[in-house]
């Protein structure tokens, strides 16, 4: 007979591990004292990820300007092929601000082993504590909806919860699992770019979906990006033998210098995301009382 306890552990390992598998994919990772990483105090990077910290250091350039927009024009005016200093390409990054970068929607599909995840999702990462609202295809477990809202997280799963119904899983049980939401801020990924990264070079422009994009290339070097982060030990070493030397980054990005795409290929896997919706208010709110059970479907009694 499984008991509840049972049920509910196993309904967080999925969901952690669906988290962590997103999380991964954006680039998210633990900072050296086991918080979130330089955007920690909201995701992570799920999304920390999630929340963008207090974000001077998301809005102020890396050469100590203010990150407004016109801190870039030797990265926006670069010629085609031309190499463009991190620095600078950071604080074009940077530069639209910690209220528009506070909300986005992400689509992500990362191929791996002749197997896809996709992820669908909403972001919230202003008051303080992340918001996500994300649909998740991944092999075996069939589409699944997470919601993080309030620092509660609730899982949709066929074959685990009732048609339409959420189960709330424990902070502590996705925290055991190694899950977290330190990562889930896409911007996280950039900061340890300073350090770690070799070469930035803009491809040129091209149109995607209708919309003239600069498309950049970023060269990270792996075990540089790690030391930047806080990863040290064997966690690095594993990370960095999976990774590999070096790990080549797309970024499109428009006309008002926001990240529209990313693509990259790392361990294995072909991770693709567009960004989107940038700054626009997420409505996000937890399932209603009367549609989150407490029983896993067919844990027994």
């Amino acid at each position: 007979m499984r008991t509840t306890t049972t049920g509910t552990r196993r309904v967080a390992l999925l969901a952690a591990g669906a988290l962590s598998f997103s999380l991964v994919a954006c680039g998210g990772g633990d900072d050296a004292d086991g918080g979130g990483g330089p955007t920690a105090g909201t995701v992570d990077g799920a999304a920390g990820t999630g929340s963008t910290q207090d974000v001077a250091a998301s809005t102020a350039g890396a050469d100590g300007s203010d990150g407004s927009a016109g801190d870039d024009g030797g990265v926006t005016t670069a010629a085609e092929g031309e190499e463009v200093p991190v620095e600078d390409f950071l604080a074009m990054l940077r530069s639209p601000g910690e209220e528009v970068m506070s909300s986005y929607e992400l689509a992500m599909v990362v191929t791996t082993g002749g197997q896809t995840m996709e992820m669908v999702g909403e972001v919230d990462l202003g008051d303080g504590q992340p918001a996500v609202d994300a649909d998740l295809t991944m092999p075996g477990l069939g589409a699944t909806r997470m919601i993080v809202v309030d620092g509660s997280t609730y899982i949709s799963m066929p074959g685990v919860t009732d048609e339409g119904m959420f189960l709330q899983v424990p902070q502590e049980e996705l925290a055991d699992s190694g899950a977290g939401l330190e990562d889930i801020d896409v911007s996280s990924t950039w900061e340890d770019w300073g350090e770690g990264s070799g070469q930035v070079v803009l491809a040129g422009t091209e149109d995607v979906d209708g919309e003239e994009l600069r498309r950049y290339e970023v060269v990270v070097d792996v075990e540089a990006a790690l030391d930047a982060s806080g990863q040290t030990g064997s966690d690095a070493a594993e990370a960095s033998a999976a990774l590999g030397d070096e790990i080549t980054y797309d970024l499109w990005v428009d006309e008002d210098d926001l990240v529209r795409r990313i693509a990259y290929t790392a361990a294995g896997a072909v991770t693709e995301m567009t960004i989107d919706r940038w700054g626009e208010p997420m409505d996000i709110e937890a399932p209603r009382p009367e549609d989150v059970q407490t029983v896993p479907s067919g844990s027994g009694g």
